[in-house]
């Protein structure tokens, strides 16, 4: 069972994409997670360590059962077995930080949570796993970060550029809008989202076609509608991110989004 909500407490609002909760006691297997370039905190609440997040990264104690993941650019095989319980939040491009601080150094890795969050972030799991409902714990897990959340200055910041970026204004003006430099808007966009504004750009068009590739979607039409060049364009980029090509990924079983399971479960 899934349970997804948006933020409801106002400074939530202006980082957080997402709050959820999985429980699945049969959760088996192995899946392909897919680029978002997105900050995650996930907490194991069955015991499971998370490390099959990131078994081939260096930076993660095997034996988290709490961790920040950084904005990915490239896929991850996992297993599914931490999915017996999990909860978790996804953040706004840019919302992070106004929790964490700065996450540059975040990009492409799952990190322990008390590194980042020290003290709170263990003391937070044990009463996530206390409470009984996805509900429940959703409400704990915002009420938290929103003791928690600094300056938002920053993200409204990065907010209003991507909005701008978005409807095709050249970064240089945008910039001027800000009332910042190049240099500065890409450095404070590094700083917070982990990406720069071309590379979360490139990354937010790939998740726009993955939407749209359903087994009936025309190649052509979601190359259009996902505003690529063309349908080649489509293809290099989803192979660059997905490392599989259009047509796999049309009839490949995503019971959520970005998340590829395998065919044979």
């Amino acid at each position: 069972m899934l349970t997804v909500r948006e933020a409801r407490k106002e400074k939530g609002r202006l980082i957080i994409d997402r709050l959820w909760c999985v429980t699945d006691p049969k959760a088996a297997g192995e899946e392909t997670i897919l680029p978002s370039g997105r900050v995650q905190i996930i907490f194991s609440l069955s015991g499971l360590p998370l490390s099959e997040h990131a078994p081939n990264d260096p930076q993660l104690d095997a034996r988290a059962l709490q961790v920040v993941q950084g904005p990915s650019t490239r896929p991850r095989r996992v297993s599914l077995s931490s999915q017996t319980s999990l909860c978790g939040v996804s953040f706004k491009p840019g919302g992070a930080g106004a929790l964490l601080g700065p996450i540059d150094g975040l990009t492409d890795h799952v990190v322990d949570l008390t590194r980042v969050w020290p003290g709170d972030a263990m003391r937070l799991r044990k009463r996530l796993e206390a409470l009984e409902t996805h509900e429940a714990r959703l409400d704990l897990l915002e009420d938290e970060i929103e003791e928690q959340i600094g300056d938002t200055a920053e993200a409204t910041t990065v907010t209003r550029g991507l909005e701008r970026m978005r409807e095709g204004h050249a970064i240089k003006d945008v910039c001027v809008e800000l009332g910042l430099s190049p240099h500065l808007f890409r450095k404070l966009f590094l700083s917070n989202v982990g990406l720069t504004p071309k590379h979360y750009l490139r990354i937010e068009r790939f998740r726009a076609a993955l939407n749209l590739l359903s087994p009936d979607a025309s190649l052509s039409d979601v190359a259009f509608d996902a505003q690529f060049a063309d349908q080649p364009h489509m293809t290099r980029e989803i192979e660059q991110f997905a490392s599989t090509t259009p047509g796999r990924l049309k009839t490949s079983r995503r019971p959520y989004a970005g998340h590829v399971r395998d065919t044979d479960r």
